[in-house]
């Protein structure tokens, strides 16, 4: 084998070396900035009041995750005030309960915003009822881009409310909140 052959062969394991290692840090590891769900016991708000919510191992569909029950509806608000990073983005999981599925009602109302003080964007609003959806009978996985508040400390709100038909309707809603994180990409 000569020289050059050599140094070729070791060129080429190294830069395939380099691309499994790439890889498997991108593919299994998320940069996690603040993990919300850690910060719930300090949140800045919990509403109606603390004992509202509890963290808890939630199933729906065969899928355990870690979650923020909200007990108290017709209306729950969490609030953490944190100092968004660049590159933010908003990830978390929502959905009810698998006994909430079997209660007629008519789902919970989930909001998420961000209010900078002066200013509140609903970033999400969206009713599951999976009474009468067979199709939200599953964890809502959501992503959403806080990049322009970057450098901004800001309030990240998280809000549950019994329907939208302006009746309070609370059968079934057995609303939670799966592993709120900020994430830097």
């Amino acid at each position: 084998m000569t020289s050059r052959t050599r140094t070729l062969l070791i060129a080429a394991v190294v830069v395939i070396i380099g691309l499994a290692a790439w890889l498997y840090i991108r593919s299994g590891r998320e940069n996690v900035a603040i993990d919300l769900l850690k910060e719930f016991p300090t949140a800045k708000d919990r509403r109606p009041n603390p004992q509202a919510f509890s963290l808890i191992d939630a199933t729906i569909n065969g899928d355990t995750r870690k979650a923020i029950f909200t007990k108290d509806l017709p209306g729950t608000r969490i609030i953490w005030h944190e100092t968004i990073p660049e590159n933010a983005w908003l990830k978390t999981g929502f959905g009810i309960l698998e006994d909430g599925w079997k209660v007629a009602g008519d789902g919970v109302y989930f909001t998420i915003g961000v209010s900078t003080g002066s200013n509140y964007d609903e970033l999400l609003a969206v009713t599951f009822n999976p009474y009468a959806n067979a199709g939200d009978r599953r964890w809502n996985d959501i992503q959403l881009d806080l990049s322009q508040y970057a450098g901004e400390a800001v309030d990240i709100i998280f809000n549950t409310r019994s329907s939208t038909g302006g009746k309070d309707d609370r059968n079934g809603d057995l609303a939670v909140w799966a592993e709120p994180k900020i994430v830097v990409r």
